[in-house]
């Protein structure tokens, strides 16, 4: 009998409401760690909860945030920058990323930025592998383990929180400009922003009425 190939998830397949309740919703997946652990909990927790607030602040897809080094990142007042992100698909750059220490945001920056001062030099990957005698500083994390700890933190498949960032960036920080969000994500085609602006004609309906042209002298 031929096995029958897994449907690949969507980020329709699960709704992302943009209401206050969603950001509650984040906040629970990065503070109330309970994935197991048998050693080094605390810093592992902490490593894992960077990496979910990671990709809800910046909407990374995982292979790019595990080949994240601390020199890539600058802490400044009121928020940590983070510089030249390759992306996996058309190798584009995302030249700049800010992670806000204010607003809805700011919960993930700092739980982020907490684990940022742990990591001991500027060459460490962000996301480091790890064993019963601790971190290997110089071996980033797997993606097969990277995506089983956010399945197994959050009941989420990775792209969802891509998908989130999208929509908020897209629909509230960006006003539907298909554009800018395309910058923002380091898209090469405009038409990858469409699931995540809005905005129809009949929104300017009142418009059809009011239209007066000049008239000639």
């Amino acid at each position: 009998m031929m096995s029958v190939k897994n449907k690949k998830r969507k980020v329709q397949d699960v709704p992302i409401f943009l209401d206050r309740q969603l950001f509650k919703e984040l906040e629970q997946f990065i503070n109330a760690p309970t994935w197991p652990y048998k050693t080094n909990r605390e810093e592992y927790w902490l490593r894992d909860q960077a990496l979910i607030s990671i990709l809800i602040l910046t909407g990374v897809r995982v292979t790019e945030a595990l080949n994240l080094r601390k020199l890539q990142f600058r802490i400044y007042e009121d928020h940590i920058l983070l510089a030249n992100v390759e992306t996996k698909k058309k190798g584009l750059i995302r030249k700049k990323i800010i992670l806000p220490l204010k607003g809805n945001f700011a919960p993930f920056t700092r739980k982020f930025s907490e684990w940022l001062q742990k990591i001991p030099n500027e060459n460490c990957f962000i996301f480091p592998s790890g064993g019963i005698h601790g971190f290997n500083w110089k071996s980033k994390l797997s993606r097969q383990r990277a995506h089983w700890i956010i399945k197994t933190a959050t009941q989420r498949f990775p792209h969802w929180f891509r998908g989130v960032c999208e929509t908020v960036y897209g629909r509230l920080i960006f006003q539907n400009d298909a554009w800018k969000l395309k910058e923002f994500m380091g898209l090469k085609n405009l038409d990858s922003t469409t699931p995540y602006v809005g905005g129809s004609w009949e929104e300017d309906e009142k418009r059809i009425f009011e239209l007066q042209l000049q008239k000639r002298k």
